[in-house]
């Protein structure tokens, strides 16, 4: 069965799902136009379920593991050998039989999840033609899903980057969570965010929004890290404002992203800070691309 999701929709659900869980998400994605692949889908989960899938070169096994809540997923040549072994706590195939990675070979898409609280998903994409093995591996500490264009151009992959899972001490529901929107080109991943500035000048637009200026002015005039407050306005106006940066940096806009934290942020605690935001950038989802967004001149904000 497929999810419709409308892509203009993208981002105002996107950003609704920082607040509401991939649960909820889903249920969203319901409701609107584009293709995702987000239900129907089968696996083994905590050591328990059976799959056995055979493709034209292909055969697909998953199986509980042996161990306590463990499972097994295996891939099989047309002759019986195996190109593919791996185990998760859980695993589900969200999409199979299709060219996901846009070189007009079907694909299938495994994805791991550790079995964790917040934590982790591992998704495979396996190729399905003449000489089956893994094309690509990425791992994240949130939920990704697979989105096919309306016209015809293509899967992307939506995510947001869980490596900012509580950021510079921040609760896990305090978390700003980047959004990230990546293309698979044969057996890489490229960032294709810079794309949808559009969408992340919503998010940004909601955000400020949300943002007064009494909060503004007491998040800068703050003598210690903000993050360590425990104040709950303060918090929300964290959150708030690092979406503000965040929106700006992964749609490849540096330069503002930098200029909204001078603006908003103590000025004592600013380079630690920026710094921080890019060490957490560079060791989360991007790590996997060949290279980040690349930053675009400073404009005025929006």
């Amino acid at each position: 069965m497929l999810l419709p999701v409308h892509r203009g929709a993208l981002f105002p659900l996107s950003l609704r799902m920082f607040r509401l869980g991939s649960a909820i998400f889903f249920l969203l994605l319901t409701l609107s136009g584009q293709e995702a692949f987000a239900s129907g889908r089968s696996g083994c989960f905590r050591g328990r379920g059976v799959v056995s899938k055979k493709f034209k070169n292909a055969e697909l096994r998953i199986t509980p593991a042996g161990d306590a809540d463990r499972c097994r997923a295996v891939v099989l040549d047309s002759r019986k050998a195996v190109v593919f072994s791996e185990m998760d706590s859980t695993f589900e195939i969200p999409i199979s039989e299709r060219d996901v990675s846009g070189d007009g070979i079907p694909d299938l898409v495994l994805e791991g999840f550790s079995g964790g609280l917040h934590c982790c998903w591992t998704y495979y994409v396996i190729s399905l033609g003449p000489k089956p093995g893994l094309l690509l591996k990425f791992e994240n500490g949130r939920e990704a899903s697979f989105h096919e264009d309306e016209k015809g151009r293509g899967f992307h992959i939506e995510m947001e980057d869980g490596a900012f899972d509580y950021f510079d001490g921040l609760c896990h529901a305090c978390t700003p969570f980047p959004f990230v929107i990546l293309k698979i080109d044969s057996n890489r991943l490229v960032d294709i965010s810079p794309d949808y500035t559009d969408a992340y000048d919503d998010v940004v637009k909601e955000s400020r929004a949300a943002l007064t200026a009494q909060d503004l002015a007491e998040v800068a005039a703050m003598t210690t890290n903000p993050s360590e407050s425990h104040a709950a306005g303060v918090r929300n106006a964290i959150r708030r404002m690092l979406e503000i940066v965040f929106a700006y940096l992964y749609s490849g806009r540096e330069a503002l992203a930098r200029q909204e934290l001078r603006t908003m942020w103590p000025q004592f605690d600013q380079d630690r800070m920026w710094n921080l935001i890019q060490q957490q950038r560079a060791e989360g989802i991007l790590r996997y691309v060949d290279r980040a967004p690349t930053a675009q001149p400073a404009t005025q904000p929006r």
